[in-house]
């Protein structure tokens, strides 16, 4: 099926969403070999994918990795590349996670356990003395935590058929999209967090299409894929079947705007260092702000709190009053059991 497909990509012609999902089904199943794998996404990308093709490959990809159970509702806040594994910058993802956790709110995130990939996120947390040796507990461990890290086998299906080609392939494809919008767990709420601020409504607009409950994409200023602490930020909120747009600076929400470059941890061991400082309520300037900033959105789009106003008060609180450290510190014991 999917080499008759990729004849028709060559004539620039569309795939509708059946075709699509055919073709990704192959792809997740290990029916397509690297070459047409390789050849399809190809002239996918040179076609120019079109939003049916795209939200065929998020579903197919979807039911290639295996699934949560869990009873409460799950978010995935900021579910994007950021920027790049190396990038240098203070981890404001892992920071708002954190923080949300302590607000009793479910956030899932997984890495791929293997020697290629390594995630910034879940390395920080081994710096600050948390260990993932206990993932069998995964499931009691989020329902106690509401705080859900953990790794999943290089042989589960997404991974396993399509890492050694995203890894290969010099331009960015529909698998880059897959990371963003993989989310398999259902997430009620969710902040998609892009490099390009062209495609904020064409994501916004899936979201609507996979019946997302409450969605925001933004971009800010810098290619910078959270609320930007320097200039503007792009925000479309997807909430019952509409699309909203708006845009947000520091100063509007009663911040100083800093420079990018006041976000910068030269290596892992300084931003897992200037995460407790952060959690401790020791950290001021850039770094607390920024991720103030973004948590709001995370505490708003979830109802946590009425507005983004709300949802600053509240992030403030969380670090002011040590609700935040108390949180890392219940779920490093637990992890550490």
């Amino acid at each position: 099926m999917i080499k008759s497909l990729i004849n028709k990509l060559i004539l620039k012609n569309d795939l509708d969403e059946i075709e699509a999902k055919e073709a990704f089904d192959e792809i997740f199943s290990g029916l397509a070999d690297e070459i047409t794998t390789t050849s399809f996404v190809t002239a996918l990308k040179i076609k120019n994918q079109t939003m049916d093709e795209m939200i065929a490959a998020i579903i197919s990809a979807r039911e290639a990795v295996n699934k949560i159970s869990l009873d409460g509702d799950i978010n995935n806040f900021f579910e994007s590349v950021v920027l790049s594994k190396e990038d240098g910058y203070f981890d404001v993802r892992l920071a708002v996670d954190l923080i949300c956790a302590a607000n009793s709110l479910c956030s899932l995130r997984y890495t791929f356990n293997n020697c290629f990939d390594k995630n910034k996120s879940f390395e920080l947390l081994k710096l600050m003395g948390v260990k993932f040796n206990n993932q069998n507990n995964i499931l009691r461990n989020i329902e106690r935590l509401n705080f859900g890290y953990f790794e999943l086998s290089p042989e589960e299906k997404y991974y396993k058929y399509t890492n050694a080609i995203s890894r290969t392939l010099e331009f960015s494809n529909i698998f880059n999209i897959l990371d963003k919008m993989l989310n398999p767990y259902c997430a009620k709420n969710q902040i998609i967090g892009l490099v390009d601020k062209d495609k904020v409504d064409l994501f916004a607009n899936i979201a609507l299409r996979l019946n997302n409950v409450n969605t925001i994409v933004l971009c800010g200023d810098n290619s910078f894929p959270y609320v930007a602490i320097e200039g503007e930020t792009y925000v479309a909120e997807a909430w019952k079947n509409k699309i909203f747009t708006y845009v947000l600076t520091p100063e509007l929400l009663g911040f100083k705007e800093y420079s990018l470059k006041d976000l910068i941890c030269p290596d892992y061991e300084t931003n897992a260092s200037d995460m407790v400082l952060l959690l401790q309520n020791k950290l001021q300037g850039a770094k607390r702000d920024c991720v103030i900033l973004n948590a709001a959105l995370a505490l708003y789009i979830s109802k946590k709190a009425n507005s983004i106003m709300d949802g600053l008060e509240l992030a403030k609180k969380t670090l002011n009053d040590g609700i935040a450290f108390d949180k890392f510190i219940q779920i490093k014991n637990t992890y550490n059991e």
